[in-house]
């Protein structure tokens, strides 16, 4: 049998709390009602967000949230479908840390093993919605790769790059897997790394930090865990309620002053320009130049966020779709190339969930794409499985940028020490999957372990 894929550890960090571009903001006609004082101001709600904020409230200090959309929880999203059951279409799962059984355990949230919905597999070429004949692809075993990944114990977890850098992880993937004879788990590497654009061009070390010793034992060892409600976004909903007021929805940062005497936000509200003041601020917008261009960059952050690319990961949910109930699709080629793997951009799996009529997909890219692009050929690629059937789009969400990250030859230059000198710089800390994981359970660890001490000291 081939392993089952599993995903929803996906970060989520895209409403940024930023706007563009950069204005320059009179700081000093705020009134008092329009000016907010707190120990730490939160650029983004998403995962890493939320739970910061979270930890720093119930350790006495003063927090407030700036999030762009109207809700917290970021890539953690939710539909309710026609027949009233809650379909998740992100993160659905995380690894079984202690982290994440104490951020669900603050709000009273039972966990369960998670099993991913559906009753079976099918794998078929999705530009002719044809099957693969069984036997096509290879059982995988992931001994041999577990057993380079765990040579780098650090890797799931931090950016701490030992010196000099081991040349296998600048590899770039398909030159590793042929290296250590890894041909019959590339298939589900691949697609265990959605979002990380074509996988086997990539720089192994960002592959390693997708698909880490920890993510390999939460879904082939099935240690992943899950609300028992399978409402992840519950989570989100929980804790805005206890944050209250010190969250400030559908706002944006317009400017902002940064200095070691403490930080000053613009920010546009629903309600009006606010100023906050701040000791110290918590970035968790994904540090693309235009992402946090609003920031009042020098010239060494400039510097360092110019270098950053990302990829493109669209989600969206069906129904009426002439697709077979409960089956999960993965995307496959006959063909041995590329290792079964279709060449992106391309719709990597179509998915039944806990409703029997809506399925969701997952379409990446090795850059962003317009909307309108994605959606058509997403619809395509359901059509042709669905037997001609053209589908009912019921969401569409845009999760880029994600994977952000350098080439190769910048990590080896040290673009990582570069990267890591910029926590703390101007009073400024900074979390999200392009600093320590694609998992939000390595990204709270991090939270607890790393950012808190120097947060709330």
């Amino acid at each position: 049998m081939r392993t089952q894929t599993i995903f929803g550890t996906l970060v989520a960090l895209i409403p940024l709390g930023l706007a563009l571009p950069q204005t320059t903001d009179d700081t000093t006609s705020f009134s008092a009602a329009n000016t907010i004082e707190r120990d730490v101001a939160i650029i983004g709600g998403g995962s890493s967000g939320t739970h910061a904020a979270i930890q720093i409230k119930d350790a006495g200090k003063k927090v407030v949230v700036i999030e762009k959309t109207g809700e917290l929880g970021g890539h953690v999203k939710t539909y309710t479908a026609k027949s009233g059951v809650r379909v998740n279409y992100g993160p659905s799962n995380f690894q079984n840390y202690k982290a994440v059984q104490d951020f669900f355990g603050r709000f009273k949230i039972p966990l369960t093993n998670y099993v991913q919905p559906g009753t079976s597999d099918t794998y078929a070429d999705f530009d002719t919605g044809k099957a693969v004949p069984n036997g096509t692809l290879p059982t995988p075993d992931f001994t041999a790769y577990l057993a380079q990944v765990k040579k780098y114990p650090w890797i799931g977890q931090s950016w701490n790059i030992p010196k000099p850098i081991p040349e296998d992880l600048l590899l770039p993937f398909g030159q590793f897997v042929e290296k250590y004879s890894l041909q019959n788990v590339a298939y589900s590497i691949a697609q265990f790394a959605t979002g990380n654009g074509n996988v086997f061009e990539q720089p192994t070390i960002y592959i390693m930090k997708s698909v880490d010793a920890d993510y390999i034992d939460s879904i082939v060892g099935g240690s992943a865990v899950a609300p028992a409600s399978y409402d992840t976004h519950s989570l989100f909903e929980r804790a805005l309620t206890a944050l209250g007021s010190d969250v400030l929805l559908s706002s944006t940062v317009s400017s902002a002053k940064r200095s070691s005497k403490g930080i000053e936000l613009v920010v546009n509200t629903p309600n009006g320009k606010k100023l906050i003041k701040a000791k110290k601020l918590l970035v968790t917008a994904p540090p693309k130049l235009n992402n946090v261009q609003p920031l009042g960059l020098d010239n060494k952050e400039q510097g360092i966020f110019s270098k950053l690319i990302s990829k493109g990961l669209y989600l969206q949910l069906f129904d009426n779709t002439g697709l077979k109930t409960g089956v999960r699709y993965y995307n496959a080629k006959v063909t041995s190339a590329n290792y079964h793997v279709p060449k992106l951009p391309d719709t990597q799996f179509i998915w039944a969930t806990k409703d029997t009529q809506t399925f969701w997909t997952w379409y990446s890219s090795p850059a962003e794409l317009s909307k309108s692009v994605v959606e058509a050929d997403v619809i395509a690629d359901v059509t042709k499985l669905g037997g001609g059937k053209k589908p009912t789009l019921l969401v569409s969400y845009d999760a880029s940028p994600v994977s952000v990250g350098v080439t190769a030859a910048q990590i080896k230059a040290g673009f990582y020490d570069d990267f890591n000198s910029l926590q703390g710089y101007k009073n400024t800390w900074y979390t999200g999957s392009a600093w320590v994981s694609d998992h939000s359970a390595a990204l709270w660890n991090n939270t607890n372990a790393v950012l808190l001490p120097a947060l709330l000291a």
